[in-house]
């Protein structure tokens, strides 16, 4: 009986040959996704370490209480009824120090402290009445995602406030770019025009929540617009940086614009890549001159180059550095204030060099600034290198022929003698924040800004400046104006200029000049430093207008009226004397009938005493000085003259010569020659020689050197 079973059995396995004494293997479960790493965007747990073993020497224990005292400041009550962006950032910032302290230090009352941070936060984000709230946005939403994110790397969040903050982010996110980038109307107002640092801080403010909330079904959406942005404005096709690193807006707004951009490159940085599969946003793209015509596919796949570490990324912050005023402000050029550059010592993590620490450092008004346009006083803990040693920069005169500026600079001493000038082109000057200022300069020296552009004076905020047009510069006026003004938005109204003539005989003797066309003439300007002490000014002007008409070769200074000081004009030219005692003379000659002193009239608030660019924001009114000549075509030879006290004046001394302009400057034991006549000068020293004529400028030593 047995046997025949297993015959039977036999039998049966031979019929069903698929069938098997091995068991079927166990189905492959599926990867188990990692947990997430907290924190990750704006440091990581590897930074906790690091910057624990900074503590305990500069600058890291300055940049510390720095953020101690950002977390000591009280919050403030936001209105129920009108969401306030200012109060939400203050609180915003206030929040992420409480807690970066709680997970660096390892302390739950501070973790307490950033939860009520939270809890200040409302939604109700469309009350809102301030029309360019999408500049403002980082501070709120970039700072309470690293909160968020801090927060999550310690013991001490509970899920309901996670979930809570994060409910109330992504609804303000959703708002914000349905408004700004869903509504056509406003979008076409606001960020269309702009290619600034406006799409900037706003795609850095939404990419950023993105990031943070990657399983938030319109993150993606999100993401695309940002990324998009960035890529394109930072990237060589967005004409926001010109190939040699100068930035179309301006010093003031390009720093504006380059903290929070930092902030989420360093966040991708951390993250290792960004979780979604992007795709092209082109909806903020505008087709008008200079950025037309438009290189952008709706929808197609991209990869975002993160431009951190990148030598184009650093040529911005080394253009920024190459035109600072000697004690590390940067200069009122365009729409500009003074101000102190956030952020490039961070650099050092990214393959910078020592100039940016330097510049960090040493800045004289504002030492170790971090905050302009941006919180990034953690970000100094964890990415400063002091390993990598400050210097100053390697090269004192600088020329930008793509942004159109030259800087020609003693030394980088505090009391250097500075000058630059401008001529600007193409997408360097085509900016909603540009000024009709081709061919002006401004000059600084012995520690004080003596020869000015007068900043950013805006009583409206939907006109243009009324700093903005060439009356406001430093330029040779032609019937009371050089170029045409600008107009609103993408009207850009002024002329290219161009920028050239670039030489340097050592570190005192350089020389750059600037041409521009307008109204029927060609002005071809020349701008010399001597010896490191003092300047000289060459104004060739050809033209095809038959008859002669008002020539004003107008200058700025910072003094008289209500900027304190002295101002006075004499019949060669004017003296500006800063409160502080350090002054400059201004010598003017001319080929020509000869010309007059003038100061033109004077109406308060208005170009061309008006002025805005100190630290504090502060409006104030200052001399004028117009040297006119009725002419078809004059030139001008202008001597500028720094002095740090006055007991230290140079003597100036012009001789009669009949079709030539011919000036001795002396300082003490030194002697130079200023020759001047149509079309070209010179300027004669104990050791060289600079001549200068329609081929450019040269330098020749004439002995010993």
């Amino acid at each position: 009986m047995m046997r025949t079973l297993l015959l039977v059995l036999a039998a049966l396995l031979v019929a069903c040959p698929s069938a098997s004494t091995t068991p079927d293997p166990e189905p492959t479960p599926e990867p188990t996704p990692a947990a997430p790493v907290y924190p990750s965007m704006m440091v990581t747990p590897a930074h906790k370490q690091l910057i624990l073993d900074r503590l305990g020497r500069e600058p890291y224990d300055a940049v510390l209480a720095d953020i101690q005292a950002t977390a000591a400041e009280a919050f403030e009550d936001d209105d129920p009824d009108q969401w306030n962006p200012s109060i939400n950032g203050r609180n915003a910032e206030r929040t992420q120090a409480h807690a970066f302290l709680a997970w660096l230090l390892e302390d739950e009352t501070e973790a307490q402290a950033a939860l009520d941070g939270f809890a200040r936060l409302g939604d109700h984000w469309d009350t809102n009445d301030v029309w360019d709230i999408n500049i403002r946005m980082p501070h709120t939403l970039m700072g309470y995602v690293n909160a968020l994110d801090l927060l999550r790397g310690t013991p001490w969040l509970p899920a309901e406030a996670d979930e809570t903050l994060g409910r109330t982010l992504t609804t303000i996110t959703a708002d914000f770019f349905d408004h700004f980038l869903l509504n056509d109307g406003v979008r076409g107002l606001v960020l269309g025009p702009a290619q600034n640092n406006h799409p900037i801080r706003t795609a850095a403010a939404i990419g950023y929540v993105a990031l943070a909330f990657p399983e938030h079904p319109l993150a993606p959406q999100w993401a695309n617009w940002a990324f998009s942005e960035l890529d394109y404005l930072w990237g060589p096709d967005g004409r926001y940086v010109q190939a040699d690193g100068a930035v179309s807006e301006g010093p003031f707004y390009f720093g504006f614009a380059w903290g929070v951009a930092t902030a989420i490159f360093i966040a991708v940085d951390n993250l290792g890549e960004i979780p979604f599969d992007l795709q092209r946003d082109c909806r903020n793209r505008n087709d008008v001159d200079p950025w037309a015509p438009i290189a952008c596919t709706d929808g197609e796949a991209f990869t975002f180059s993160n431009p951190l570490g990148t030598t184009a990324y650093e040529a911005t912050v080394d253009w920024s550095l190459g035109i600072s005023l000697p004690w590390g402000s940067r200069p009122p050029l365009a729409d500009a204030y003074f101000n102190p550059f956030n952020g490039g010592a961070l650099l050092s993590s990214f393959g910078g060099d020592g100039r940016y620490a330097w510049d960090w450092l040493g800045n004289r008004d504002r030492p170790l600034e971090m905050h302009h346009g941006a919180d990034l006083a953690a970000h100094h803990l964890a990415y400063y290198d002091d390993t990598v040693t400050p210097t100053e920069p390697p090269e004192a005169h600088r020329l930008f022929p793509d942004g159109g500026h030259a800087v020609l600079r003693s030394d980088w001493g505090e009391e250097a003698l500075w000058m630059l000038l401008i001529g600007e082109s193409g997408p360097a000057r085509k900016t909603l924040h540009d000024h009709v200022d081709g061919t002006s300069f401004s000059l600084a020296a012995f520690g004080e800004y003596l020869l000015v552009d007068p900043g950013y004076y805006k009583p409206n905020s939907l006109d243009n400046a009324r700093t903005a047009h060439s009356p406001a510069h430093n330029v040779v006026l032609i019937d009371g104006t050089s170029a045409p003004n600008k107009g609103l938005l993408t009207n850009w109204g002024d002329a290219d200029a161009q920028i050239g003539g670039f030489a340097a005989h050592d570190a005192g003797n350089a020389v750059a000049q600037a041409t521009q066309t307008y109204q029927d003439s060609t002005i071809t300007r020349t701008l010399v430093m001597v010896g490191g002490r003092f300047g000289v000014v060459f104004d060739h002007i050809t033209t095809t207008h038959a008859d002669p008409r008002e020539h004003r070769l107008r200058l700025h200074g910072y003094a008289g009226f209500d900027s304190g000081g002295v101002f006075a004009t004499s019949p060669s030219g004017a003296r500006w004397e800063r409160p502080s005692g350090v002054g400059i003379d201004v010598w003017v000659g001319s080929i020509g009938a000869g010309h007059s002193i003038e100061e033109p009239p004077y109406a308060e608030n208005q170009a061309p005493h008006v002025g805005k660019f100190e630290l504090d924001r502060s409006t104030a009114h200052h001399g004028v000085m117009d040297a006119v000549l009725t002419a078809q075509a004059p030139d001008f030879v202008t001597v500028l003259a720094p002095y740090p006290n006055p007991d230290s004046r140079l003597s100036i001394t012009e001789s009669p010569v009949a079709g030539a302009v011919a000036v001795r400057i002396e300082d003490g034991d030194e002697v130079w020659d200023v020759w001047f006549e149509e079309g070209a000068a010179s300027i004669t020293a104990a050791s060289w020689t600079l001549t200068v004529d329609n081929t450019g400028p040269s330098y020749s030593t004439t002995g010993a050197q």
